[in-house]
């Protein structure tokens, strides 16, 4: 899938979850870190990608290529679990 067309989309959850202090779990069972759980709870359906990124260089004081890779890789894997779906 070629991911760069999606950075218009806007990412939902599909799936209820828990926070803990240190990342997150999805019912059914991903896992999440503490980055990853930032990122998630972003993919509410009124950010889009490219939204979302510009918040992970402003809360990890990290270059807006860093940021790309590392929302790309993890919304690839929550649309490959069928956790969230792009509009």
């Amino acid at each position: 899938m070629q991911l760069n067309i999606l950075l218009n989309k806007k990412p939902k959850r599909l799936w209820e979850w828990r926070k803990y202090k240190k990342g997150s779990l999805i019912e059914n069972g991903i896992v999440l870190n503490e980055t990853a759980t930032f990122i998630w709870e972003l993919c509410n359906g009124e950010r889009n990608i490219n939204q979302i990124i510009h918040e992970v260089t402003k809360e990890y004081n990290v270059s807006e290529e860093t940021a790309k890779k590392d929302v790309l890789e993890l919304i690839k894997v929550l649309l490959e679990e069928k956790t969230i779906e792009v509009n």
